[in-house]
């Protein structure tokens, strides 16, 4: 009874969160800013995001070293991905890092507000034009209760809503309970995630190109299982877009 009693707290807490965020807050720092606009984010908390730019591996968009040669990374020339590229704008450190937490782990649903915008520039700017669908990375269902919602999920429907493009949320699921991945290795993530995705529908997905959506990109594990499942369930081509990647030093 307490635990079902848990469930529905945190349930009736994101719902209030995401309708009644204070106005001129910024959703970051939490500090009140006279000028802030429809960014959700203030100057001060803005400019201390670190975007990735200059030179980046043209596969799974990680930044690299100036002068680095060729123009993937270690791992992608080591390893087949089954997705096409990735897009992150953000690098996930400093305060990107503790933005991101705090929209997964603090309750802070409404950051989708602030955090979407970012995603919907960094597509934009991207070479991808031929989407006809948009996924998000599905959480097991006992994680969407403890937590209150899919971070993916509510960043989907932002840009779904933004660009226009069809959005699908019920026929792409986490069938397996997966450890948390920022406690394994690159080994120990591809075996956690293995067939822990399942299509409901396949055809939904047929002959489509998907822009799959997730928070952090950092080996590639889970979102690589779910471009593996998706193409098998007849999918042409999926694409990634992450708010923020791990960097690696090459």
């Amino acid at each position: 009874m307490n635990k079902f009693k848990g469930v529905l707290k945190a349930f009736f807490d994101t719902i209030l969160e995401l309708i009644y965020p204070e106005k001129g807050i910024c959703f970051i720092c939490e500090e009140y800013d006279v000028a802030l606009d429809e960014r959700h984010i203030c100057k001060k908390c803005f400019n201390e995001l670190i975007f990735v730019k200059g030179n980046i591996c043209t596969v799974c968009g990680k930044p690299l070293e100036p002068g680095y040669l060729p123009d993937r990374c270690p791992d992608c020339i080591r390893l087949k991905h089954y997705f096409e590229k990735v897009i992150s704008p953000l690098e996930y450190t400093g305060l990107v890092k503790e933005a991101i937490y705090k929209y997964k782990y603090g309750k802070k649903a409404y950051m989708y507000k602030a955090l979407g915008p970012i995603l919907v520039q960094a597509f934009i700017e991207s070479d991808i034009n031929d989407i006809d669908i948009i996924v998000p990375v599905p959480l097991y269902k006992s994680k969407i209760a403890y937590r209150g919602f899919n971070q993916s999920e509510l960043l989907c429907r932002y840009i779904s809503k933004i660009l226009k493009i069809p959005l699908d949320t019920k026929n792409f699921k986490r069938i397996k309970k997966t450890e948390i991945q920022n406690k394994l290795d690159k080994r120990e993530r591809i075996k956690n995630v293995k067939d822990a995705f399942k299509v409901v529908n396949n055809h939904v997905f047929k002959n489509k190109n998907i822009l799959l959506i997730d928070d952090i990109y950092t080996t590639g594990a889970t979102v690589d299982e779910c471009s593996k499942t998706l193409l098998k369930a007849g999918a042409n081509k999926v694409y990634v877009l992450t708010l923020a990647t791990v960097p690696i030093h090459t």
